[in-house]
């Protein structure tokens, strides 16, 4: 028997719900094959989400994705115990700086040459997002791997052994060069240890570190066996290997920028083994990555986290971000930059989130983990198990009493492609979004999945929440212990989505209904039955747009595809005779080039205001011939003969198939589609 919360458990019950909304067994399928056949892939997608977007369920199941994101030597690493070694704490140091020097020849393999200067002004002050394809081209992922498998298999066993009780500390204070760089030995009492030493070691005392970022190849270690520290300066790594080990002591982190676990062509762990602590920091902080690794790791004790932006386990492109918190009641609060399209709250990207860089580079993964107690989470937009342009973002609480508050995009969302998941193990929960868009809902062919094992749990929102789906996303909302209230304004929730693009949205919404209490609009109410509704499609207003902007247009149109290609269905609707066909060379030989970025703003113009025979025909071959399937399925719609259409409603891609059934009744001609066509589509 399936054990229950796994994926194999929760698919037939998917598989029914979707069956009994009248979509029937292929629908759990939408996003994988608009993946496979509408979109280019970018650069830098982890295999692991497009494993996830082609099979949604499997999304449920955070432990399965934490042990394929979190590699084996971080988790041994944070499982460090005290060993038994026998020797001196200077061979000890001289193995520890050997195996150092090996992983930093490696760390060096692995990363060629980019301004690295640039790029720690860059993370200091936001997300430098211009400055990551030269990131790309200088990390050889792989040897990084390596490198950080090699610096942290030696961490953890210089920590093991550190804490052995027979390992003897000097009298006095100790500073040396080595091979790696200058090496400190602190005291039992108040040190206070300044920035630039390779490896610091101190074996208690409320000590104060300062920090200050670490780049250029170079290895940054900090041993701290006990006391109420301090540390403070922002230890962003960039192309570096640095750790952090805190052994006991309720300690303060403070970073005046980025840093807490942050790197970039790099490894940084921050490991606190035990006590009540403070962390503070800004953007890019508490667990967050890009092209490389870094992690915030916390075993015991109540603890307080608080940074802006992009932080507390967040994975840019080709990073992993942890924050893992292994014990006591915690508070996770995440602010963030005012967010430009205003909607409604500050760009947080926080607390397991992974964003992308629309068109050219995908998000990586972005992972909290906190596994036990009463917890408290807030940010505003982009987190809290949100995933953004191919990223996979996951939440993962293991227990306790828990309260999640946010404004929009959060709590499970998959955003352009994306994947989001939280999942909360156990206890009395809420979940809150001031706006919408979260709670176990895809946007926009991506993944959103919200899982609560136990508990009582209260849920609210005002719109596209709660088991929904928009523009083909897959939405999964699985709550079926406990006395559970889920509250809402609008309708799109609860399993109910739109069709959207000739394809069904997907909304997944598993409950008892005996235990449950739906409210919208604060009035008793439930899920709503069965239906075929369609979401409108956005078009440009024509009537908006300024004449001076059109007119700039039909004077020069190649620049005015360039800088707006949207208004070209405007310009051509008052167009003269004459200034259209001052137009049509234009068009011409834009839809000679190769790929043109603007085909589909000059098909939807062309079919609208058709231009001369030439021209057309010029589009249909550009758009029957191109390799992406959305294209293909607007030439099928439009001017596909009774015979092709036919033949596509066994394509490969559903789109085309849709496309061949809309133009088939525009035919008049009735068919019976075959099985290969998706049942969702036979049943429409």
């Amino acid at each position: 028997m399936a054990q229950e919360g796994t994926p194999q458990a929760l698919r037939p019950r998917v598989d029914a719900a979707l069956v009994a909304r009248g979509l029937g067994h292929d629908a759990v399928g939408v996003v994988g094959n608009a993946i496979a056949h509408d979109y280019q892939t970018p650069r830098a997608v982890p295999a692991l989400v497009m494993e996830l977007l082609a099979d949604p369920v499997r999304a449920v199941d955070a432990a399965a994705i934490f042990a394929r994101s979190v590699p084996r030597e971080v988790v041994a690493l944070a499982a460090a115990t005290p060993g038994d070694w026998h020797g001196s704490l200077d061979s000890l140091l001289d193995r520890y700086i050997a195996e150092l020097t090996a992983a930093q020849a490696e760390l060096m393999a692995a990363v060629g040459r980019f301004d690295e200067e640039a790029v720690v002004r860059g993370l200091m002050n936001g997300m430098p997002a211009a400055l990551l394809p030269a990131i790309e081209q200088a990390v050889d992922m792989a040897r990084l791997a390596q490198a950080r498998a090699l610096f942290l298999d030696a961490t953890a066993r210089f920590v093991r052994d550190l804490r052995s009780p027979g390992v003897r500390f000097p009298p006095q204070a100790l500073r040396f060069d080595s091979a790696i760089g200058p090496v400190v030995v602190g005291t039992a009492g108040p040190d206070r240890h300044a920035a630039g030493a390779a490896l610091i070691v101190d074996p208690g005392g409320d000590d104060i570190y300062e920090r200050a970022p670490v780049s250029g190849g170079a290895i940054s270690v900090i041993i701290d066996l006990g006391g109420n520290d301090r540390y403070s300066g922002a230890d962003l790594v960039v192309h570096a290997l640095a750790a952090l080990v805190d052994v006991s002591g309720n300690d303060e982190y403070v970073s005046a920028g980025a840093g807490l676990g942050a790197a970039a062509a790099g490894v940084s762990v921050l490991l606190d083994l035990d006590g009540d602590d403070d962390y503070q920091a800004n953007m890019f902080s508490q667990g967050a990555a890009l092209f490389g690794f870094a992690a915030l790791i916390d075993r015991r004790g109540n603890d307080r986290y608080r940074a802006s932006s992009f932080s507390q386990g967040y994975g840019g492109t080709g990073g992993v971000g942890l924050l893992w918190d292994q014990a006591g009641d915690d508070r996770y609060s995440a602010g963030g930059p005012p967010d430009h399209f205003q909607r409604g709250g500050a760009v947080s990207v926080a607390q397991g989130a992974a964003l992308g860089v629309r068109p050219a580079l995908a998000g990586g993964i972005g992972i909290l983990r906190d596994d036990a107690g009463d917890d408290e989470y807030r940010m505003e937009m982009f987190g809290q198990g949100t995933g953004y342009y191919y990223g996979l973002g996951v939440l993962w609480d293991g227990g306790g009493n828990d309260q999640y508050f946010a404004v929009r995009y959060a709590q499970g969302n998959g955003v352009h492609q994306a994947v989001g998941v939280l999942r909360d193990e156990a206890g009395d929960d809420r979940y809150e979004l001031s706006y919408g868009v979260g709670q176990g809902m895809g946007y926009d062919v991506g993944v959103g999945v919200l899982i609560d094992r136990s508990g009582n749990d209260h849920y609210r929102s005002r719109y596209i929440a709660q088991g929904s789906g928009t523009l083909n996303g897959f939405g999964l909302l699985a709550d079926e212990a406990g006395d559970n209230t889920w509250e809402i304004a609008d309708w799109r929730a609860w399993g109910h989505a739109q069709w959207s693009r000739r394809l069904p949205s997907v909304g997944v919404f598993l409950y008892q209904p005996s235990h449950a209490r739906l409210l919208r609009e604060g009035k008793p109410a439930t899920p709503l039955p069965p239906r075929v509704e369609v979401e409108e499609e956005p078009t440009v207003d024509c009537g908006a747009q300024p004449r001076e902007s059109l007119q700039h247009v039909l004077d020069d149109p190649a620049a005015g595809l360039k800088e707006n290609d949207d208004l070209l269905t405007c310009a051509l609707a008052v167009a003269t005779p004459a200034q259209a066909e001052h137009v049509w060379p234009a068009l011409e030989k834009e839809l000679a080039a190769a790929r043109t970025p603007h085909l589909w703003s000059i098909a939807g113009a062309l079919i609208r205001h058709p231009g001369p025979p030439r021209l057309m025909e010029q589009l249909k071959t550009a758009l029957r011939e191109h390799p992406r399937c959305p294209f293909r399925a607007l030439w099928m719609s439009e001017w596909a003969s009774d015979a092709e259409a036919r033949a596509a409603l066994g394509a490969p891609c559903w789109r085309l198939q849709a496309a061949a059934l809309e133009r088939l009744k525009a035919l008049g001609v009735a068919v019976i589609p075959p099985a290969s066509t998706a049942d969702f589509l036979r049943a429409k």
